[in-house]
């Protein structure tokens, strides 16, 4: 599974290279959603209460369900960073994919230092 995530990731990034982005902002707009998790373990041994996980998605999933991309969230990213690779005429096309594009845990939106109350919050965020 990690092998497909990343060859679709390599993929995404060679075509987006050769291709310039028409799209319109409405086109790249992602709907925000938000999936919790109750009683998330950590790597550390904490658990998360709560873990809440931010992901956006955009374009329509098929009716055989294979249209799907994973866009995985990065450092200091959320639902919008992958903008300039998502429109009609880009790489990533809304009207054949639809793309889920996640936010990392500890970046602000989805579980994080600032957001997980006592006493996991701050310095004690797993």
């Amino acid at each position: 599974m990690l092998t497909r995530v990343v060859c679709t990731i390599l993929l995404v990034w060679v075509v987006a290279g050769q291709t310039a982005s028409s799209g319109k902002a409405e086109d790249v707009e992602p709907k925000k959603h938000e999936f919790v998790i109750n009683n998330f373990h950590t790597e550390s041994g904490s658990v998360l209460p709560e873990a809440h996980l931010v992901y956006g998605t955009i374009g329509k999933l098929n009716a055989a369900r294979n249209n799907a991309i994973l866009l995985p969230g990065y450092f200091a990213g959320d639902i919008t960073g992958y903008a300039t690779f998502i429109g009609r005429d880009a790489a990533l096309n809304p009207s054949k994919f639809f793309l889920v594009i996640t936010e990392l845990f500890g970046t602000g939106r989805s579980s994080s230092p600032s957001n997980t109350p006592s006493p996991l919050m701050d310095r004690d965020f797993p």
